[in-house]
């Protein structure tokens, strides 16, 4: 299965475990669709818990799914460059790959390191038909309105599994089971017999 048909898919995680957390379930339900998951920093400002260990985290929350290629930066925090170094950065990457679709923190978040993060979906797609996608963190404002509910189901438990990996935020109230099941709740879906899910908002799409 492949995610909404793309082929590539860069995800933007502004710190260690953003894209786990946000869209794990969905990645590991298209494994036709190869995802590149960029970090671009080892944690977030004034964290003390920011570190390499963190990245070593993420290498064992995923293990070696075959539609998973990791990306690292020598970044410690989102401070060490401005906000257009970051743009060049990331555009440094799409150079030497060919994406279909972006994805990234949304401009409702309120880690002002996610809302930094998701200013950059624009500009790095100024020139080329990639379409944008914002994704869901636990941070995430009420205001934000997402238009994309994918059912992870079959890949909850595993998820949920696989994030116990990120050892040094298990204090975090949002790694308590019981907000991590509420964040992949919502009634309308469940209405609909969709009991858990992650959920996207799409900015821009090209067909």
């Amino acid at each position: 299965m492949k995610f909404l048909g793309f082929n590539r898919v860069l995800c933007i995680s502004p710190h260690p475990d953003d894209v786990e957390y946000s869209m794990m379930g969905t990645i590991l339900k298209n494994l036709d669709t190869k995802f590149v998951v960029l970090n671009l920093c080892q944690g977030g400002d004034m964290d003390s818990t920011t570190g390499k260990n963190r990245l070593a985290e993420v290498h064992k929350v995923w293990g070696s799914p075959p539609n998973v290629d990791l990306k690292f930066t020598d970044y410690k925090f989102m401070r060490a460059l401005r906000e257009e170094e970051w743009i060049h950065l990331i555009e440094k990457h799409m150079e030497n790959d060919t994406f279909d679709a972006i994805c990234l923190p949304n401009e409702c978040d309120s880690h002002f390191e996610h809302r930094f993060i998701s200013g950059f979906g624009k500009a790095v797609i100024r020139s080329q038909p990639i379409a944008l996608i914002q994704y869901k963190t636990p941070s995430t404002d009420q205001h934000w309105e997402p238009n994309l509910f994918v059912d992870i189901a079959e890949e909850y438990e595993f998820k949920i599994k696989s994030l116990e990996e990120f050892k040094s935020q298990a204090h975090r109230y949002y790694f308590r089971p019981d907000v991590i099941r509420a964040f992949h709740s919502d009634f309308q879906s469940a209405k609909k017999g969709k009991h858990f899910i992650e959920q996207f908002k799409v900015v821009d799409l090209y067909a």
